[in-house]
């Protein structure tokens, strides 16, 4: 599917490569939902993978779209990579379900196939953006976000190496990341033992 406005694409903060994004995503019972999604760009394709039988996963299924929220709120990662978030956390705009706290949001379409993980034609509708901030690049951020993602992979494949992982990246983000970064690493430390 070809994407025919990338600047619009770009003015919402999604370029080439793996786009770290918070996808929400509604249940045919009106349950909401909030996860990482990893966004592949590349050039004018668009994609994603999924973890099959997670919330997201059913909820695009069922549904044939999600919304992208790019976000920059470490706190935020942690939460929906392992935990369910508050309703009170999402709002409708547009008549689509976003992150409250959103600097931006984005929603695409696609045509999942069942026990399909791999979504390649994921087409972009609309978006907006809400908050626009300038920042440098923060290695705290990134790693927490790299964080989350390891701690899906425990929870999901219980190995120990992504244990041995997240231990490494604790003690960079305790070097790099600001009160925000470090605060959520203990959370997501936290939220992990609930599931050893």
């Amino acid at each position: 599917m070809m994407i025919y406005d990338l600047e619009e694409i770009e003015e919402l903060g999604i370029f080439d490569g793996i786009n770290e994004i918070i996808a929400t995503t509604e249940s045919e019972l009106g349950v909401f939902n909030a996860a990482p999604l990893g966004l592949i760009r590349k050039g004018d394709l668009l994609s994603v993978r999924l973890f099959v039988g997670s919330h997201t996963y059913d909820n695009i299924l069922a549904g044939g779209k999600f919304v992208a929220n790019v976000s920059h709120d470490p706190m935020l990662f942690v939460e929906t990579a392992l935990n369910d978030i508050s309703d009170d956390e999402f709002v409708m705009r547009e008549g689509e379900l976003t992150l409250k706290d959103a600097e931006t949001w984005a929603l695409f379409k696609c045509e999942p196939k069942n026990l399909d993980i791999a979504l390649p034609d994921v087409e972009f509708v609309k978006g907006e953006v809400l908050r626009r901030k300038f920042r440098a690049v923060n290695r705290g951020i990134n790693l927490v976000v790299e964080a989350a993602v390891a701690a899906t992979r425990y929870v999901a494949l219980k190995s120990d190496i992504y244990l041995e992982e997240i231990f490494k990246i604790r003690r960079i983000v305790n070097r790099c990341g600001g009160p925000r970064e470090i605060e959520a690493m203990d959370r997501l430390e936290e939220l992990i033992e609930q599931f050893e």
